[in-house]
C-alpha cells in the first residue's frame, strides 16, 4: 500500500487533469465559461454534487470530484485515508493577454489550490495558475462529442 505522502502527487496530478482541455462543457473548455463571473469558488472534493448539473459551475464541481477520486484510485490510495479535500478556484485581479489559436485574447489568470488532509492530520497542498480567456465559439475549437 502506498504511503500517505503520495497525496502530494495525487493533488498535482489532479490539478493537471482538471485544468486540462479535457474538462469541457458542451465540447468547449469549461473554464472559459466561468472566468468572467468567477471571483472565488470552493469545492468539497469528497462530496460529489447531486441534482441539476446543467450549469458550467455545477459541471466544474462534478468534474473536480470525479477527477480527484480517479487520481486516488490511480495512486492505489483508499478513500478513507483522506478526511478532507478542497479545491479552491480564484480569479486573479489583473487581466492579462495571451495568444491562443492564432488570436490575441484578453483574459485572467485563475489560481487553483487543492488541499487534502489525511486521517493522521497531515495537510498537503498543490497550486496551479493558468490563463483563461472567456469562451468565444467563433475562435475556439469544439471537442468532438
Amino acid at each position: 500500500m502506498p504511503t500517505r505522502r503520495v497525496i502530494k502527487g495525487v493533488l498535482h496530478s489532479f490539478l493537471g487533469t482538471y485544468t486540462s482541455r479535457y474538462s469541457d462543457f458542451g465540447g468547449y473548455w469549461l473554464f472559459g465559461f466561468l472566468v468572467n463571473e468567477l471571483v472565488s469558488e470552493q469545492f468539497d472534493l469528497l462530496s460529489p454534487p447531486s441534482g441539476d448539473q446543467t450549469s458550467a459551475l455545477a459541471q466544474a464541481r462534478l468534474i473536480a470530484a470525479h477527477r480527484f477520486f480517479d487520481q486516488l484510485r490511480k495512486a492505489r490510495l483508499d478513500r478513507s485515508i483522506v478526511t478532507e479535500a478542497i479545491l479552491r478556484m480564484e480569479r486573479l485581479p489583473k487581466s492579462t493577454k495571451c495568444i491562443g489559436n492564432g488570436f490575441a485574447r484578453a483574459g485572467f489568470d485563475l489560481r487553483f489550490t487543492a488541499t487534502a488532509v489525511t486521517d493522521l492530520g497531515h495537510r498537503f497542498a498543490c497550486e496551479q495558475i493558468i490563463f483563461v480567456a472567456p469562451h468565444d465559439p467563433r475562435i475556439e475549437f469544439q471537442r468532438a462529442l
